[in-house]
């Protein structure tokens, strides 16, 4: 899915404008890294992709459809967080299925498809784990699988190497590659970290 942002601006209650004007195109089928200081407004970016926030002025556009009103649960969208929000009282197998459950996905499928996203992700031998017994890699493997469980149109990362050790991250920013490359999905990740966004 291609993805736009058109003259966007947006300020919070009394304060400057976060974004002035601001355009960007993300291609279909594309990982792009938005590169940037804390506070510049990577995450700001994010959530209005994600239809959290409403830009005071411009549009947003998915092929072509303009969804500037719409909100998050009328995009198809996958996101993944730095510290990567799992349900600690789920297993491996469940957090990954939690968004099919909700879409009342058919549990022979809902697991059928957590099998396939656990091999893609490389955590398969984790699966009736909880998450407090996995690294910070294996936790945002687990959470990358669980953003791509509905087969979203775009997958944003939020800063998702940003509390892992230096290994972890060089490791992960293979992962994320690969994982994008399998799947072909339109994804955005923001980072204030050069190496990564390279």
């Amino acid at each position: 899915m291609q993805v736009a942002l058109q003259d966007i601006t947006l300020a919070y209650d009394y304060h400057h404008a976060i974004l002035d004007h601001f355009s960007a195109t993300i291609p279909d089928g594309e990982l792009v890294a938005l590169l940037g200081a804390s506070g510049s407004g990577k995450t700001t970016i994010l959530n209005l992709l994600a239809g959290l926030l409403t830009p005071r002025s411009g549009r947003v556009i998915f092929n072509q459809t303009d969804v500037t009103a719409q909100d998050s649960r009328q995009r198809n969208i996958g996101m993944v967080f730095q510290d990567y929000a799992l349900y600690p009282h789920l297993t491996v197998r469940d957090n990954i299925a939690f968004p099919l459950k909700m879409a009342h996905v058919k549990r022979a499928e809902r697991y059928q498809r957590v099998a396939d996203l656990a091999k893609l992700v490389q955590v398969t031998d984790q699966l009736y784990e909880f998450p407090h017994k996995l690294s910070g890699g294996q936790q945002q493997r687990v959470a990358i699988a669980r953003a791509l469980a509905k087969q979203p149109d775009l997958l944003l990362l939020d800063e998702p190497l940003a509390s892992l050790d230096t290994a972890l991250r060089e490791e992960l920013r293979s992962v994320i590659r690969h994982i994008q490359q399998q799947t072909g999905v339109t994804a955005l990740l923001v980072t204030h970290d050069q190496e990564d966004a390279l």
